[in-house]
C-alpha cells in the first residue's frame, strides 16, 4: 500500500463550493486515503452535500466550533495517516496530486514537508499558475520573501501533530511554517501544480486581507528575537519597508522616506533586492502624484 494520506476539510456555510472540494479529494482515486470533514454547524446546504459522500469519508461532524483553526485541529486529532494536509471548503486539489505527493515522500525517507505549485482562480480574477517559492528559513518567512499558497503544502503527520495555533486566526499556516523552520525542519518544492486556490468576495484572502497583513506584521515582531545577525536585520528592515509603503500610499512622503532610510541603514544588503526598489518607486510616484 502507498503511504496513508489524511486530508481534513474545515467547513462553514460554503455549500456552494463544498461539493467541488469533496470531489477533488475523492476523485484522486488514491488507494490509501483518510478524508475528514469538520463543519462548524452550517445552516446552508452543507450537511446535505456531506451526507451524499459520507460512505467514503473516514469521519465527519457538523457542530459549532471556534472557527477554521479549531476545526482543522479537531480533524488533525482524528487523523491517522502518514501524510497530512488540509484543504479549505472553497479550494480544490488537482488530478494526480496525491500520487505525486506520495511518490515524493517515498523517494526520500527523510522528507518531512513538501509544497507544490497552485493555480489561482475565481470570481473576477484571472486564472494563473503561482509557482511556489517555498520558505527556506524563518527569516525568509518573516521577511515575506516566499510565495507558497497553503493548499500546496503536505506534511508528515507527526511533524504537525501539535496542531495549529488558534492565536493566529488569519495566518496560522504562516505561523506554523516559521515555527517548523526555527526548529530546523525543511520544506521541499515539488514543481507540479497540486491545487487550485479560489478567490471570491467572502474568502479570507479577499474580504479580510487587512487582518492577514496585520498578523504578518505581528508575527515578525514576535519571532524576530529568535533570529540572529543578518537574518534579524533582514526581518527588521522588511518591517520598515512595509511601513514606508504604507506611508507612501497614504501620501506621507516624509514618513515614507524616513522608513525607507531606516530599512537601508538596518540592512544595506537590501539595496540589491526588488522590494527596496519597489518601495522607492512607490515613494517617488506618490510624491509626483502629490506634486500634481
Amino acid at each position: 500500500m502507498p503511504p496513508k494520506i489524511s486530508i481534513v476539510t474545515p467547513s462553514f456555510n460554503q455549500g456552494r463550493f463544498l461539493e467541488e472540494t469533496i470531489l477533488s479529494v475523492l476523485n484522486q482515486n488514491y488507494a490509501n486515503l483518510e478524508y475528514i470533514i469538520i463543519d462548524g454547524g452550517s445552516n446552508d446546504e452543507t450537511v446535505e452535500i456531506i451526507r451524499r459522500y459520507e460512505d467514503r469519508l473516514a469521519y465527519w461532524i457538523s457542530e459549532k466550533d471556534r472557527g477554521q483553526v479549531h476545526a482543522i485541529n479537531k480533524g488533525l486529532e482524528r487523523a491517522t495517516g502518514d501524510i497530512f494536509a488540509f484543504i479549505n471548503s472553497d479550494d480544490v486539489y488537482l488530478p494526480g496530486a496525491f500520487a505525486a505527493v506520495a511518490e515524493s515522500f517515498e523517494a526520500d525517507s527523510q522528507r518531512e514537508w513538501v509544497c507544490g505549485d497552485t493555480i489561482m482562480f475565481g470570481e473576477a480574477h484571472a486564472t494563473e499558475l503561482l509557482k511556489a517559492v517555498v520558505p527556506k528559513s524563518a527569516a525568509h518567512c518573516l521577511s515575506w520573501a516566499y510565495t507558497a499558497a497553503q493548499p500546496g503544502h503536505f506534511w508528515k503527520r507527526e511533524l504537525v501533530a501539535g496542531g495549529f495555533d488558534e492565536g493566529w486566526p488569519y495566518d496560522f499556516d504562516h505561523d506554523l511554517y516559521v515555527r517548523l523552520l526555527l526548529d530546523g525542519h525543511r520544506c521541499e518544492h515539488i514543481p507540479l501544480p497540486f491545487a487550485a486556490y479560489r478567490l471570491h468576495a467572502v474568502s479570507k484572502t479577499v474580504a479580510e486581507g487587512h487582518h492577514q497583513i496585520a498578523e504578518f506584521e505581528r508575527s515578525a515582531e514576535v519571532y524576530e528575537h529568535r533570529l540572529a545577525g543578518a537574518e534579524r536585520r533582514w526581518c527588521r528592515a522588511t518591517r520598515f519597508l512595509r511601513r514606508s509603503c504604507v506611508a507612501s500610499i497614504a501620501g506621507d512622503k516624509k514618513a515614507g522616506a524616513r522608513w525607507l532610510m531606516r530599512a537601508l541603514v538596518t540592512y544595506p544588503e537590501g539595496l540589491a533586492q526588488r522590494n527596496f526598489w519597489g518601495c522607492l518607486r512607490k515613494l517617488a510616484s506618490n510624491g509626483e502624484a502629490g506634486a500634481n
